[in-house]
């Protein structure tokens, strides 16, 4: 018996479904390369997600060509950094995000990226009102 509801647990978490137009985005903040807390409230309009290194350069350069962009769209950056070893994160790729002059909400946790529309290659951009999914573009450059 405690064998088949651990099993079924652990297929849900496995299973969960992707987020989608009309769900409600679950999470209100992340935490950024800082330290920071990166508040997503009813007033955000866009996420924009990297799930690899190649669109995160490609976030990068676009945000730093076009300064203020997140602030005019009210719009946050994460970058899903659930696959990299602890260690490289702290010894690496913090110490890298924190020269970036605008926040990087990080994505730890596997479980959360997992239900993150995605596609291979594509940056995820996410169109908010009021915390509910309006759209979801998967874009190869903003």
């Amino acid at each position: 018996m405690k064998i088949t509801v651990i099993f079924l647990l652990l297929c849900s978490a496995v299973f969960a479904d992707v987020l989608k137009v009309k769900d409600k985005f679950p999470y209100d903040s992340f935490i950024d390369q800082f330290e920071k807390k990166l508040a997503i409230t009813s007033q955000t309009r866009e996420i924009i997600i990297s799930f690899s290194k190649k669109n995160g350069k490609a976030v990068k350069a676009f945000l730093q060509t076009h300064k203020g962009y997140l602030e005019k769209k009210q719009a946050v950056y994460l970058a899903d950094v659930s696959s990299a070893p602890s260690i490289a994160m702290s010894l690496f790729m913090k110490p890298a995000l924190k020269k970036y002059n605008f926040s990087v909400g990080l994505i730890e946790d596997e479980e959360i990226a997992n239900i993150l529309p995605k596609v291979e290659g594509k940056t995820t951009v996410i169109r908010l009102e009021k915390m509910h999914i309006k759209s979801i573009k998967f874009v190869e450059s903003l």
